[in-house]
């Protein structure tokens, strides 16, 4: 076995070809992390001349100077050859203690069990429960199982291959997201890719949704670098967008053409009394309703909105996968199901240009409807997928000195704040007194 340093071209190459490949661990965005200035190394491992494994090292170093090997999603390589799992971690925990790391953290982009779309465990089709513990064999501590919101552990991912075109991929989902996909379809939603001149609606939208929903987003600048360093097809910010004078315009036009069928339907059964047409006319006067309900609802929106934006989400394009990174609906906007649209136009990208998954990336409140994140699972559930569980993270000390160390003095410092916590509150009030003191 042999540590190498690999190419740009080499890496590229092993990792959009690999299974568990993925925009964490792609060409693409090492090209953007170097640009942001972070220290990003490219590694292999040969065996006999052979490429069987490779990675991305991140190095980071904080204020007093502990440094720490992430390679986040990787290494990409066979885990299920025990031999070139000991070697390959043996090789990577010597290199990152040669590169001055504290510790080396790992996250094999590999499923801990296989779970159906409710997340039912399937260890007959898949189970690397026994990788775990061969891990923390060779050194490494694993970091648990709970929702990981910086490093995604728990996803939803719908499988595209065997679907022939967009009929048989929309009928694959339930009848509510299919009814919502052609709803915002007939209403006129548009999607459009945003550039560096449009960053600003794309921006303004993902940072409304985030402070309204509670989810952290990323600043201005890093996505104005990522249109910069990177290339169009693997950075997607996407906006749904409606023309609100031109939609109003449409449900109008709606409205008083079916109005007239329902007020001909009506004088038919009057003179007929036609079953057949006051069956007809049942129907027609739901849409009516409905048209009428759709004005109602768009009376806060004058025409001099004109364009709104009303979803935004960043997605990736790498390997075989396209995966939704994070974005989101604008609350005033909901009723146009723009996150919908966003979901179904790319999941008809992924399709029409070789893309074997579709990830819709971080999914929580999966163990039920009390649980926070419940709803998204359940809109991403009506796409059809399935509940995808990583094995995790892994922290080994490659110097253990100061791995120690640091942790000693990290637990010192917590207790010294609970402390001063403890210290800094008022007295409790008695439920009476604080009511009194709130007033």
């Amino acid at each position: 076995m042999e540590f190498v340093i690999l190419s740009d071209a080499d890496f590229e190459t092993f990792a959009k070809g690999h299974p568990q490949g993925s925009f964490i661990q792609s060409m693409e965005l090492t090209r953007f992390q170097r640009a942001r200035g972070q220290e990003v190394e490219l590694f292999g491992v040969n065996r006999g001349g052979t490429l069987i494994a490779a990675g991305k090292l991140v190095y980071s170093t904080n204020r007093v100077g502990y440094k720490v090997a992430d390679c986040a999603k990787g290494p990409l390589m066979d885990y299920s050859d025990a031999a070139a799992v000991r070697s390959v971690v043996g090789l990577l925990k010597k290199h990152a203690a040669e590169r001055k790391a504290a510790e080396l953290r790992i996250s094999p982009n590999v499923k801990y069990i296989a779970r159906d779309e409710d997340g039912a465990e399937h260890p007959e089709i898949e189970d690397n429960r026994p990788l775990l513990k061969e891990l923390e064999g060779l050194g490494f501590k694993h970091q648990g199982f709970d929702m990981n919101f910086a490093n995604i552990n728990w996803m939803f991912i719908k499988t595209l291959d065997g679907y022939a075109d967009s009929e048989e991929l929309i009928m694959g989902m339930n009848y509510r997201t299919r009814k919502a996909i052609r709803k915002a379809e007939k209403n006129g939603v548009y999607l459009e890719q945003a550039t560096l001149e449009t960053l600003d609606d794309f921006y303004n939208a993902l940072k409304t949704a985030g402070d309204e929903k509670g989810f952290t987003y990323r600043e201005r600048e890093y996505y104005e670098q990522l249109l910069r360093n990177t290339s169009d097809e693997f950075t997607k910010l996407m906006m749904a967008k409606i023309n609100i004078p031109e939609y109003r315009r449409s449900i109008t036009e709606r409205l008083e053409a079916e109005s007239k069928v329902l007020a001909d339907l009506k004088r038919e059964v009057e003179e007929t009394g036609s079953k057949k047409k006051a069956n007809r006319v049942k129907v027609v006067q739901d849409l009516v309703d409905s048209y009428e309900r759709s004005l109602k609802d768009i009376e806060r929106f004058p025409d001099s909105v004109g364009v709104a934006t009303v979803a935004a989400i960043h997605f990736a394009c790498s390997g075989d996968e396209l995966t939704c990174v994070i974005g989101g609906t604008v609350q005033d906007y909901i009723y146009f199901n723009g996150a919908t649209s966003l979901y179904w136009g790319m999941m008809l990208h992924a399709l029409n240009n070789g893309y074997s998954r579709y990830n819709f990336y971080g999914t929580f409140g999966i163990q039920g409807q009390d649980e926070t994140g419940h709803g998204g699972y359940e809109f991403k559930k009506g796409f059809g997928g399935e509940v995808v569980q990583l094995i995790g993270d892994f922290v080994a000390p490659v110097s253990p000195v100061k791995y120690t160390a640091y942790r000693a003095v990290r637990k010192l410092a917590g207790a010294a704040q609970t402390i001063l916590g403890n210290l800094r509150e008022p007295a409790k009030l008695p439920v009476v007194g604080k009511l009194l003191k709130r007033n």
